[in-house]
């Protein structure tokens, strides 16, 4: 272990432009990393802005760790939690004990805020990290099921459209719906850009229907998460019946290779199972009228995995997907937690949540 030659402390705003330069300089050319996202994700002037935890030296960041407070909520339990980016150390300065400092900097802060548990979603890499040097404990991988919702589309890039049209209905029997989930009566659907009031009420019923910890799904929460990320085209369809909210879900159309697929999000309904399954079924003939042929969905609460069953769609083991999802957790010791939430049952965890879409 190199002798500490850095200092931990907090970034604040007059730090911004130097904690950018960081940025950029650890990563050049990633994907839908710019400023716009930067400001958004952490340094909006919301209820969700993040706190920077930053090793300084010779009066310049060399290592950053944004941390995300957020509301939970466990049945009716109300809670803190935080969300933890991964570290992010300059190429001059690693392996020298740094990640493990800004960890245990990290902890002590989020305590002394009253955080009762800490969450992050990292990469293989990455997650050794986590496991190595702290308390931090691996819950599994979030599962992530699937769906083909529309076979020809899928078969187009592969076969070509004659033959994508003649052999489309093949995957269909594997993916079959069970039964009817709620009769006669369907949603009226809409497309809003500013998340109603109501949601705040259908949350509470929702989380205390999945009983899983989860961060809170308020209209705040949804209008800065899904309405409101720059350079990313989210959709959120308000479910109502007889003019009162049932439900919401955010959905996404993305390319990945050669595939046009569609996300479901994020979702959110007052009703229990039958709900759940109707705004998926919603949701999944939306992607299809924006020409996804395959829909996936994370889900970690047990209703949700049912419905996404019942709905037809299908989890695959993760060592057979390209990328898989750790979920890892710490318990920071601040009282509140009804128990330890342990397993990934325990957990709602979407990639509204994992921030991965």
């Amino acid at each position: 272990m190199v002798e500490q030659y850095w200092t931990n402390r907090l970034g604040w705003p007059e730090d911004n432009s130097a904690i950018w330069d960081l940025v950029r300089r650890v990563y050049p050319d990633r994907s839908g990393l710019d400023w716009s996202y930067w400001q958004w994700r952490y340094l909006s002037d919301t209820d969700f802005r993040a706190v920077i935890i930053m090793a300084e030296h010779e009066g310049r960041p060399i290592a950053i760790r944004p941390m995300a407070f957020f509301d939970f909520q466990w049945g009716e339990e109300r809670l803190k939690g935080v969300m933890h980016s991964a570290v992010l150390t300059h190429p001059d300065h690693r392996r020298r004990g740094i990640f493990r400092s800004m960890v245990a900097s990290s902890n002590e802060y989020l305590a002394r805020q009253g955080a009762q548990f800490s969450i992050s979603m990292p990469n293989d890499l990455s997650v050794q990290g986590f496991l190595r040097w702290s308390d931090w404990h691996h819950a599994g991988f979030i599962p992530l099921y699937l769906k083909v919702a529309d076979g020809s589309v899928m078969l187009r890039p592969r076969l070509g459209r004659a033959a994508a049209a003649l052999l489309g209905w093949m995957p269909h029997p594997f993916f079959r719906r069970r039964g009817d989930p709620i009769g006669k009566q369907a949603f009226d659907c809409e497309q809003v850009t500013t998340m109603p009031n109501e949601l705040d009420e259908v949350f509470d019923l929702f989380a205390r229907d999945c009983e899983t910890l989860m961060i809170r799904r308020t209209t705040a929460y949804w209008n800065w998460r899904y309405l409101a990320r720059p350079n990313v085209a989210y959709r959120t369809l308000v479910a109502r019946r007889a003019g009162r909210m049932m439900g919401v879900v955010a959905t996404s159309v993305q390319k990945r290779a050669g595939l046009q697929l569609g996300m479901v999000l994020d979702i959110v309904g007052r009703g229990g199972l039958p709900v759940l399954r109707q705004l998926l079924r919603d949701a999944e003939a939306e992607l299809v009228s924006r020409g996804a042929g395959l829909v996936t969905c994370q889900a970690t609460s047990p209703i949700l995995q049912r419905a996404l069953r019942e709905e037809g769609y299908r989890c695959p083991k993760p060592e057979w997907l390209p990328k898989r999802f750790n979920f890892v957790y710490r318990i920071s010791g601040v009282p509140g937690l009804p128990r330890e939430p342990s397993r990934l049952a325990d957990w709602h965890l979407t990639f509204g949540d994992s921030d991965n879409a």
